[in-house]
C-alpha cells in the first residue's frame, strides 16, 4: 500500500488545517492531539528512528478544535505534508 492510502486508512481523509513539526524534546506534545498516532516504522518509505530513545510518530486529529497533524521528527516534514494534504 502506498503512503497516502495507508495514512487515510488509519486517520481518515479530512483535510488538515494545522501542521506542526516538533523539534527535539517536544514529542510529548503529541499527547495534546485527540486522534490517531502512527509510528514512522509503520509508514511505507519512512526511515526508522536514528537516535536512541526517539520514537517518531505522525499524529493526526484535533487540537483546540482544529484539524491537526503533528510530527515528532522534523526530518520527514516535506514527505508527510504531501501525504496529508490530498
Amino acid at each position: 500500500m502506498s503512503l497516502i492510502p495507508f495514512i487515510q486508512s488509519r486517520a481518515g481523509s479530512d483535510p488538515v488545517r494545522l501542521d506542526l513539526v516538533l523539534g527535539s524534546g517536544l514529542g510529548h506534545l503529541t499527547d495534546a492531539v485527540d486522534g490517531v498516532a502512527i509510528p514512522y516504522t509503520d509508514l511505507p518509505g519512512f526511515p526508522h528512528a536514528g537516535v536512541s530513545g526517539h520514537n517518531p510518530v505522525l499524529k493526526i486529529g484535533t487540537l483546540e478544535r482544529q484539524s491537526t497533524d503533528l510530527s515528532s521528527s522534523p526530518a520527514q516534514s516535506h514527505s508527510r505534508q504531501a501525504a496529508t494534504r490530498t
